[in-house]
């Protein structure tokens, strides 16, 4: 592996590396940047070393004149060490030492000036300050390190309180792919701000699937149970049959009858699992619909007379799907038939933002309490106890569910008078939306 493939694998790798990496390199550009403009700030390294060498020689020039008369020359020396805090060597043009002024002892000058005179170099002036200190340009190289470690590691912690979320979002998600639904996203002190929505929204989606799977697995269950009993009576009916057939006697009318019905049973059977897959896969086909039409074809394939229908204008036009719809009446229409005796009336009405359709019987009526949990899958109550084969309970759940699905909402209510009224609304204009899970949750 070459150092370059490793770089970009480690910089590829892990979100809080990437993090790090572009924090680093954001200090190392601010801090290029104010290196660049405090360069161009300060006055420029060659005019420093001119006014350096300038001085060097004023120092030079200085001794130069005293230099022959010893005397003037070590006052001249001890004054400039007592006033400017300094340590001062002066020695010959071989580097002998002829007189030191200072407490120290000038191992490493600072500044070294010759001295001439006719040309001639006829000594040498060190001078070392008391105190050695450190260069200027190193300390501030020195701070500048010291600042960019300290911002590049508080970007490491950061990167890494960031990052870390994340990492565990990813373990559920990974773990709802691999089947393990119950998995939940746990931030602790991290759940603030948008780690917060996404945690609610990946366990709120954990919920609904592993919701809707126990719910499908509750339908099907459902469904072969209650499926068996009509299949099982066409199994008799046919073998019946087959008797007579072989005896030379014609089938019977009756027994024929009942085995219409029976398919009959297992159709509405699967005509309600259907229905029910539309809706948790949200599979809409929103269309224009006149709802007259959506209620004629409902009492017609009830069997049920046209003049059950109820409205006071000609036209109701709405969006939705005709398919879904045309359940709903079915299921309540059929509702009618199996707890109260059939229905009186079918009524649609239209209003400003919403149609409606309901449903109204003379039977016994709604049990108190009733009026809302007839809505819940599989429930019967005590009046749907003995209900025929193929009663699943899901006849009203589906009724609100395709109703949420449009934009509206299901509703049972008791009649003054006795009997129910079942009524579903839906929205004019397009507004279908997911539905909600078949346990109404």
């Amino acid at each position: 592996m070459t150092p370059t493939t490793g770089l970009a694998r480690f910089i590829r790798a892990r979100l809080h590396r990437r993090i790090f990496m572009w924090f680093g390199a954001s200090i190392i550009a601010t801090g290029a940047s104010v290196w660049i403009v405090l360069s161009l700030a300060m006055p420029g390294i060659e005019d420093w070393r001119r006014d350096w060498d300038r001085f060097r020689h004023f120092v030079g020039r200085s001794y130069a004149e005293v230099w022959d008369d010893p005397a003037a020359r070590d006052a001249l020396a001890r004054r400039t060490s007592a006033e400017l805090g300094v340590d001062v060597v002066l020695r010959d043009p071989d580097g002998r030492v002829l007189s030191r002024f200072g407490a120290g002892g000038c191992a490493q000058p600072r500044l070294t000036a010759p001295v001439e005179r006719g040309g001639q170099v006829v000594g040498r002036i060190d001078v070392c300050s008391e105190a050695e200190s450190p260069r200027g340009g190193w300390l501030a190289l020195l701070g500048l390190g010291v600042a960019f470690a300290t911002l590049w590691g508080f970007s490491g912690v950061i990167a890494r309180r960031l990052a870390r979320p994340l990492g565990h979002v990813v373990r559920v998600a990974r773990d709802i792919g691999q089947g393990r639904l119950s998995s939940r996203v746990r931030l602790g002190p991290h759940r603030v701000g948008e780690f917060a929505v996404l945690a609610d929204a990946i366990d709120e989606m954990a919920c609904r699937i592993e919701r809707q799977l126990r719910d499908q697995r509750e339908l099907l269950a459902a469904v072969s149970h209650e499926i068996r009993t009509p299949l099982g009576h066409i199994r008799i009916l046919l073998e019946t049959a087959r008797d007579a057939a072989e005896a030379g006697q014609p089938a019977s009318p009756k027994a024929l009858d009942e085995l219409e019905q029976e398919v009959l049973e297992i159709d509405d059977l699967v005509g309600e699992l259907l229905a029910s897959s539309r809706l948790s896969f949200a599979a809409l086909d929103v269309r224009p619909l006149e709802a007259l039409d959506v209620a004629v074809r409902a009492l017609e394939r009830a069997g049920l007379p046209l003049d059950l229908l109820e409205s006071d204008a000609d036209s109701v036009p709405f969006e939705g799907d005709a398919t879904l719809l045309g359940r709903a009446l079915a299921n309540l229409l059929e509702n009618a038939r199996r707890h109260a005796g059939g229905a009186t009336r079918l009524v649609v009405s239209e209003h400003a933002d919403d149609v409606r359709f309901s449903v109204l019987d003379e039977g016994p009526g709604l049990a108190p309490g009733d009026e809302d949990r007839v809505f819940d899958p599989f429930y019967r109550g005590e009046r749907r106890a003995g209900a025929s084969a193929g009663s699943l309970g899901l006849g009203l759940s589906l009724v609100r569910r395709i109703a949420e699905a449009h934009g509206g909402r299901a509703w049972a209510e008791a009649r003054p008078r006795g009997g129910a009224c079942v009524s579903f609304v839906v929205a004019r204009r397009s507004q279908a939306r997911e539905p909600a899970p078949l346990a109404g949750a």
